[in-house]
């Protein structure tokens, strides 16, 4: 997971963490690379109530499934 973080007098920085430790990373590049794959991910993400019903369906079906091999 990365978290974009920015601040009003220093310059951009992304942390990334793992199940074991932490990076903070502040090269410009890199953290322009992390800025655009987020904003990519945004434009093609459903809008939360979308997603909630999605998740709903897909755990519905899944329920069914799981009654179905019993």
């Amino acid at each position: 997971m990365a978290k974009i973080m920015t601040f009003a007098d220093a310059p951009p920085l992304v942390w990334s963490d793992t199940n074991y430790d932490g990076r903070i990373t502040d090269f410009p590049a890199l953290v322009k690379q992390y800025q655009r794959d987020y904003d990519r991910l945004r434009a093609v993400a459903l809008p939360p109530d979308a997603s909630l019903a999605l998740i709903e369906e897909a755990a519905r079906i899944s329920r069914h499934e799981a009654q179905q091999g019993n």
